[in-house]
């Protein structure tokens, strides 16, 4: 009995440190290290925002299982903890820690959704991707503030689109289409703007939330024209020509009257036509002239 008892104490001598190993293997094994100076984390632009990993420069596909990656394009030498699906790609929400900073990136079906940096005071950080174009996006208290995309090409040379975010829109300006763009955080067109080769505002339209136009500028014939709308519909036009200026009024697209102002001896002179051009009313300064015709 002494002897089994004895035999017992020392099997579990042997066995507690074995099971304690075994442990710390079995953690250790949860992740594997791979080489800092051969693989890494990387942002793909092609297709956009696709994580894939890096073999010496080249994309590569990982055995399913999790691994620990210690270089990759938002902080540099740090710790990213991911997990390779079936397919060979990043399965899931991984984080990356680097001297006390944690991010976290949501990922859906290997493409980037979002990172998120927690810390006692929020990263700001940069990275570059290079092909044959080259990205760089930047980002401030851990979101993304400006992307920048240039294109270089033999038929375009070198063509830009710059992508700002603000509190509540971003805006694009695009220097293949010479336009400027506002949209809502929902990807709502709020403005777009043609431009001229020196960026000057050739001609916009603005919207509200729901879509629908709400002001429109344009040039004709070397004026300039302000279109106002409410439900789609026109409903005042302005412009100014010949030093007089000019307000049209409209009802279910049509013309109701017309407001002409012009400054003559320091007075305004105002004139109200009808829509068939018939003078209706006119006034300079205080003085009110009212001619044969009825108000529209």
């Amino acid at each position: 009995m002494q002897q089994t008892y004895y035999n017992m104490l020392k099997l579990n001598f042997f066995l507690y440190p074995f099971i304690a190993l075994f442990g710390q293997i079995a953690v250790a094994q949860e992740y594997v290290r791979l080489d800092k100076d051969i693989y890494q984390l990387h942002l793909s632009e092609s297709p956009k925002d696709t994580i894939s990993i890096v073999e010496k420069g080249r994309a590569t596909k990982l055995k399913q299982g999790k691994y620990i990656l210690q270089q990759n394009q938002f902080m540099g030498s740090s710790n990213a903890f991911i997990t390779i699906n079936k397919e060979g790609l990043v399965d899931g929400n991984f984080k990356i820690e680097k001297e006390g900073k944690r991010a976290i990136v949501q990922v859906r079906h290997g493409v980037m959704q979002q990172m998120e940096v927690k810390a006692d005071a929020l990263m700001d950080f940069q990275y570059t991707i290079t092909d044959t174009s080259s990205v760089q996006r930047d980002f401030r208290n851990g979101k993304i503030s400006q992307e920048k995309i240039v294109v270089y090409q033999p038929n375009l040379g070198k063509k830009k689109v710059l992508k700002t975010f603000f509190d509540t829109y971003y805006t694009i300006e695009n220097e293949f289409d010479h336009s400027k763009s506002d949209y809502s955080l929902d990807n709502k067109l709020l403005y777009k703007a043609k431009l001229d080769c020196v960026g000057q505002v050739m001609e916009s339209k603005s919207f509200n939330k729901e879509g629908q136009l709400l002001k429109h500028t344009y040039k004709k014939d070397k004026v300039a024209y302000t279109d106002l709308y409410q439900h789609n519909n026109l409903v005042e036009r302005l412009y100014q020509s010949n030093g007089s200026t000019f307000r049209e009024y409209f009802k279910n697209q049509l013309l109701l009257k017309k407001i002409v102002e012009k400054k003559r001896n320091g007075r305004i002179e105002r004139s109200v036509y009808n829509a068939a051009g018939k003078l209706l009313e006119k006034s300079e300064g205080s003085d009110v002239k009212k001619t044969d015709g009825s108000n529209v």
